[in-house]
C-alpha cells in the first residue's frame, strides 16, 4: 500500500513530466505563456496575487503544450480586478524561483509552495498580460456563488470587522480578515471557526437533515434526501474553497449517508480512514496540508477521547450537562492538536476552554441565521431583520473574543520545539490517554519515561542557550536590522518602520527569537559597543557604510557592511578599509550590486551578497 501511494504521488507530480515547465530554456528568459487561473485573485497593497495553471508555452518561437502552476502577481488596475477563478490569459515574462528563507527559523515559504507544486513566480505589469477568454465550469460557478453571498451580507447591513469575520465563518473567505483580528482568534483559540471545517459542515449536515426529513414520506424518498444531502455539502464544500478540513468532513458525512441509504453501518474508525485514503487518492498532497493533518486529528481526538472524558463526571442539570459535553469535546480536541500547534504556530491559547464555550454555540447560531439570510434575502423585511439580527451575533462575538484576549495570560507564545520533540509528545499523550482509559497500570512509567526524555532535551537546550553568542544581520527588503546576542539577551537594532511593523517582524525576526528563547530587548550589554557607524561586539568589529557617511583615514575592520549606494567610490573606500569580509546588502540596488561584486571578485576579498544568500550570522 506504501509503495502504491509512492508511484500513485510521483505520477500526479507535475515537475517529473516531460513537458513541465521547469524543463524549458524559455523559463528564464521573457518568454510567452497561456494558462488558467485556479484560485480566487486576492487584491493586496501594491499587486493582485493568483495562481495560474500553465498550458502552453513560446519555446523559439514554437508553441508547445506544458504543464506546471505559478504565482502570478498583477499590477493593479481596472483589468486586473475583474479576472476571476477559470479565466485563460497570455502573458510574456521571465519566471522567477520562489527564494528559499532568507533569515534564520524563518518561516520555509518555498518548501511551502512546493508542497503545492508551485516552484516559480513572475510580476505582471498591465502590459504584458491579456485576458484570451472568460472561465468556465463548476468551480467558477462556485466562486461566483461566494463572491453573491458576501455581496448579499453588504447589502443587508454586514460590514467592516463584521462582514470580515462571517465571511470567513459562513463561506471560508478569509481575505477580509485584519492581522489583529486573526491574531485576537488566535489568542482566544478559536482560530478553528474561522477556517471553516468539520464543525460547520456537520452543522450544515444536521440543518438539512432536518429539512429534507419530510422527504422520507414518498417513495424512494431516502434516495432523494440522500442525492440533496450530497448536493448540498458538496456544493458548501466547493464554496468555501475546498480546504482540506471541509472536504475531510464531507467526504466523512458523504460514506455515512451512503452507509445509511443501502443500510450498511461501519465503526466510525473506517469512516475515518476510508475518507483519508479516498482524499489522498484524489490528491496525496494533502498529507502536507496542516488542515488535513489538524483535522483528522481533531476528530481522531473527539471521537477516542471525548466519552472516556464526558464519563468522568455526570452533571445532574441540563445547562451544565451542556456545558461539560462542550468542554469534554474541547478538551480532546485540544489533546490531539496541540503538539502539532505548537510545532506550526509556536504558541498556546490558555483560554481555549473559555472561548470554546461561547464560541461552538454562537458559530452554530450564526451559520444558521447566515443560511437563512442567504436563502430569504429576496424577502425585504425578513431580510433585514435577519441581516440585522447577524450583524449584531457577529459583532457580540468579535467582542467577547477581543475580551479573552485581553485576559492576563491568554497566550503562551514563542514556543519552539522540532518534530522530534512533537513526536515525543504524541507518545506521551497517547500513553497517559492509554493508562486513564484502559486503567493498565504499566502505561504510567511508559509516560514518565518519555516525559524524563523530553525533560532531558529542553534541559540540554537551555544550558545551550545559556552560552549562545552570535551576531545576526537580517535581510529584510526595505529595511535594516541587526541582533546581537549573549545568552538569552539581545539588543535589537532596526529601523522604527520594520519594528512597528508586526507582520513583517513576526515573519522575519520573531521566528529567530523564538528558537533561541530570547528575552525581550534590551537597550544595551557590556560586550557591545556602538559609536555612529562603527560597532565592537565581543572583539569583533563591523563598520557600516551608506550614503551619509565617509571615510578619511586609513581603518582595520572585521566587517564592511555596506547598507546603500556610498558616497565613496567602492574602489577609493576599499583603499580606505582593510576588511576580513565585506556584506552586501538586500536593499543595494542590482547595478550597485553588481558592480561591487566584480570590484571584489577581482581583489580576491571574501563578501556576502544578503539578496542572494540571506542573513549574514557570525557566531562567537
Amino acid at each position: 500500500i506504501f509503495s502504491l501511494g509512492y508511484a500513485h504521488t510521483a505520477l500526479l507530480t507535475d515537475r517529473l513530466f516531460d513537458n513541465h515547465y521547469s524543463k524549458s530554456d524559455a523559463r528564464a528568459t521573457a518568454s510567452s505563456f497561456m494558462g488558467e487561473i485556479i484560485s480566487d485573485p486576492i487584491k493586496r497593497t501594491k499587486s493582485i496575487k493568483l495562481e495560474v495553471s500553465l498550458s502552453h508555452i513560446s519555446d523559439n518561437e514554437v508553441v508547445k503544450p506544458t504543464e506546471g502552476r505559478i504565482l502570478v502577481y498583477l499590477q493593479i488596475d481596472p483589468l486586473a480586478e475583474e479576472l476571476h477563478y477559470g479565466d485563460v490569459l497570455a502573458f510574456n515574462t521571465g519566471l522567477n524561483p520562489i527564494s528559499a528563507p532568507r533569515n534564520p527559523a524563518e518561516f520555509n515559504y518555498k518548501r511551502y509552495m512546493h508542497f503545492h507544486q508551485i516552484s516559480h513566480q513572475a510580476y505582471l505589469r498591465s502590459d504584458d498580460w491579456k485576458r484570451v477568454r472568460q472561465g468556465s465550469g463548476i468551480l467558477r460557478l462556485a466562486h461566483k456563488a461566494q463572491k453573491d453571498i458576501i455581496n448579499t451580507l453588504q447589502e443587508h447591513g454586514v460590514s467592516d470587522r463584521e462582514l470580515a469575520i462571517i465571511s470567513a465563518l459562513l463561506v471560508g473567505y478569509k481575505h477580509h480578515l485584519s492581522s489583529d483580528q486573526v491574531t485576537a482568534f488566535a489568542s482566544a483559540g478559536a482560530m478553528h471557526v474561522l477556517a471553516v471545517s468539520g464543525l460547520h459542515v456537520g452543522i450544515i449536515f444536521l440543518i438539512l437533515n432536518v429539512l429534507f426529513k419530510p422527504l422520507l414520506k414518498l417513495r424512494f424518498g431516502k434516495y432523494f434526501k440522500a442525492v440533496l444531502l450530497l448536493l448540498a455539502l458538496w456544493s458548501y464544500a466547493a464554496i468555501t474553497g475546498l480546504s482540506p478540513s471541509v472536504t475531510r468532513a464531507c467526504t466523512m458525512f458523504s460514506f455515512v449517508i451512503v452507509g445509511q441509504v443501502i443500510h450498511r453501518h461501519t465503526t466510525i474508525f473506517n469512516t475515518i480512514a476510508t475518507s483519508a485514503v479516498f482524499l489522498l487518492i484524489l490528491d496525496p498532497f494533502y498529507i502536507v496540508e496542516v488542515g488535513f493533518q489538524l483535522s483528522y486529528l481533531a476528530v481522531l481526538g473527539i471521537v477516542l477521547l471525548q466519552p472516556r472524558i464526558y464519563e468522568l463526571w455526570k452533571p445532574k442539570y441540563w445547562l451544565f450537562e451542556k456545558i461539560w459535553a462542550i468542554t469534554a469535546v474541547s478538551i480532546a480536541a485540544q489533546l490531539a492538536t496541540f503538539p502539532l500547534g505548537l510545532l506550526y504556530f509556536h504558541q498556546f491559547p490558555n483560554y481555549f476552554l473559555l472561548s470554546n464555550l461561547l464560541v461552538i454555540p454562537a458559530a452554530t447560531v450564526i451559520l444558521s441565521v447566515g443560511i437563512a439570510l442567504v436563502s430569504f434575502q429576496w424577502v425585504p423585511l425578513l431580510s433585514a431583520w435577519l441581516g440585522y439580527a447577524l450583524y449584531i451575533l457577529v459583532h457580540g462575538l468579535d467582542l467577547f473574543i477581543a475580551w479573552v484576549e485581553q485576559l492576563p495570560w491568554a497566550l503562551i507564545q514563542g514556543i519552539d520545539i522540532g518534530i522530534g520533540e512533537t513526536y515525543l509528545l504524541y507518545f506521551l499523550v497517547i500513553a497517559l490517554s492509554l493508562f486513564i482509559i484502559s486503567k493498565r497500570y504499566h502505561w504510567l512509567p511508559i509516560s514518565l519515561v518519555l516525559l524524563c526524555v523530553i525533560e532531558v532535551m529542553n534541559i540540554n537546550e537551555i544550558l545551550a542557550q545559556r552560552v549562545q553568542s552570535k551576531m545576526v544581520l537580517y535581510s529584510v527588503k526595505g529595511h535594516n536590522a541587526m541582533d546581537f546576542i549573549v545568552g538569552k539577551n539581545h539588543v535589537f537594532d532596526a529601523d522604527s518602520a520594520l519594528i512597528e511593523d508586526f507582520d513583517k517582524m513576526r515573519f522575519h525576526v520573531h521566528h529567530n527569537w523564538w528558537k533561541h528563547d530570547l528575552y525581550p530587548p534590551i537597550e544595551t550589554m557590556p560586550e557591545l559597543m556602538q559609536n555612529d557607524n562603527a560597532i565592537m561586539f565581543k572583539g569583533k568589529s563591523m563598520v557600516i557604510m551608506n550614503d551619509s557617511n565617509r571615510i578619511v583615514k586609513d581603518l582595520d575592520t572585521d566587517i564592511l557592511l555596506i547598507e546603500s549606494r556610498t558616497l565613496q567610490h567602492p574602489t577609493e573606500l576599499l583603499k580606505r578599509i582593510r576588511t576580513e569580509v565585506v556584506v552586501l546588502s538586500q536593499n543595494l540596488d542590482w547595478k550597485t550590486m553588481n558592480y561591487w561584486e566584480n570590484v571584489l571578485e577581482e581583489r580576491g576579498l571574501s563578501y556576502w551578497n544578503m539578496k542572494d544568500n540571506g542573513a549574514y550570522v557570525l557566531e562567537y
